[in-house]
């Protein structure tokens, strides 16, 4: 009796976790991060993570052995406090950025996968159904056909992007049989959220990943070599022809899901973060210290954007801000040793939850052309795609031996 309510209890701490990590802390504390109440959630859950990861440092330690690259950013944050522009905020942040990557490593190593995803899928389901509540006419009147829904949120893409990542996992796991049909409520509600959020990147996000697993799950046999062939070569031609017609192909694609070239204004602030970034190629201005810490840049950046801002909005300018070129390869190498080792995995193999890491991955990775999701303290984002990372070199692991027995 003791074991199974110690079991349930430690469910229930990981979808609090995870419900935390994807923003419902707002509910407790008004912000994600700045007010204390939130700074001394974030610290206890750190504190507590370090904890028992020095109990199972042995399993821990040989996670992080087998998977570095994400640890070694997070390492590499802790250590920018050296040469950041804003050592305070570097030396906070970077405190938590590493407690939040300790804190998958430790749910990898320690939670069975396909338990865990549903625990994670838990905690959304729960974002997706308060913001839903607070959307219906009789709770929430500040909807309207000329505004975007944010819900708790403060905006409506960061809403889009939690519910577009809940629709992704209710999808698979239900498909894969870790759900039951009460997943299509879930997938209603996230759908609707979807919709009121109008957020561009998380439909084209999901729509791309749900297409990858499900013409995975279409096929009777994993892929061979030849196949595999034939694909990138359709692929190169597809993308050959594009490239030839870029403009056109452009125009036609924004205008028809309403969107401007230059991506809602983002095209200006970029231009501003990639001359901010040639001014420290090498190691950038430490994690998070250039917005605060380079007040003269980063006005200059916000007028050449035209509004106001303390993110890059694209995952691989946030990088190279925090630890310039240095930390851009670091994570680029990393990211393409995992996509690279689940793509095979998902399409070589015949197990389903080699499918469902690597459309995950692609949700996440896709979601930061245009959003900040990379390297992200306290976020659901960062914690899920080294969780992936961990069980795909696991699953990777699994496939060789078979292979090895045949």
């Amino acid at each position: 009796m003791f074991s199974n309510l110690e079991k349930l209890g430690s469910q229930l701490m990981i979808v609090l976790l995870f419900f935390l990590f994807g923003g419902g802390i707002i509910l407790f504390t008004g912000q994600v991060e700045s007010s204390s109440v939130a700074k001394i959630m974030w610290a206890t859950i750190y504190l507590i993570t370090i904890a028992l990861v020095f109990s199972s440092s042995r399993v821990v330690v040989l996670s992080v052995q087998r998977n570095s690259g994400f640890f070694t950013l997070a390492v590499l944050s802790l250590i920018s406090t050296f040469w950041s522009s804003d050592r305070a905020t570097t030396l906070s942040y970077s405190f938590a950025l590493m407690g939040a990557t300790l804190a998958a490593y430790l749910l990898a190593t320690k939670v069975e996968p396909m338990r865990l995803l549903r625990l994670v899928t838990i905690g959304v389901l729960i974002i997706i159904s308060i913001n839903f509540i607070f959307m219906l006419p009789g709770l929430n009147g500040n909807l309207s056909a000329e505004s975007r829904y944010a819900g708790i949120f403060p905006q409506p893409n960061v809403l889009g992007r939690i519910t577009g990542l809940g629709v992704l996992l209710l999808v698979c796991l239900y498909c894969s049989g870790g759900m039951s049909r009460w997943a299509y409520v879930g997938i209603a509600m996230g759908l609707s959220l979807i919709l009121a959020s109008n957020s561009m990147t998380t439909v084209v996000a999901v729509v791309i990943s749900l297409s990858i697993f499900f013409i995975r799950k279409s096929m009777i046999r994993p892929i061979a070599s030849g196949y595999a062939l034939i694909a990138l070569w359709f692929t190169l031609c597809i993308g050959g022809l594009i490239w030839l017609s870029y403009d056109a192909v452009v125009g036609f694609v924004f205008e028809i899901i309403g969107r401007s070239t230059n991506l809602t204004g983002r095209t200006g602030l970029w231009d501003g973060i990639s001359s901010a970034i040639y001014q420290k190629p090498l190691l950038g201005y430490g994690y998070s210290g250039f917005w605060e810490g380079e007040p003269i840049l980063s006005d200059r950046v916000m007028k050449s954007a035209g509004w106001t801002t303390k993110s890059a909005h694209n995952g691989i300018l946030d990088v190279a801000l925090h630890l310039g070129g240095c930390g851009v390869v670091i994570f680029i190498a990393t990211v393409l040793r995992i996509v690279v080792n689940s793509m095979k995995l998902a399409f070589g193999t015949s197990l389903p939850l080699a499918s469902i890491l690597f459309s995950i991955m692609c949700y996440l990775l896709i979601l930061g052309a245009t959003e900040s999701t990379y390297m992200m303290r306290n976020s659901i984002y960062w914690v899920l795609l080294v969780i992936c990372a961990v069980y795909t070199e696991e699953l990777k692991r699994v496939a060789n031996c078979v292979i090895e027995k045949t």
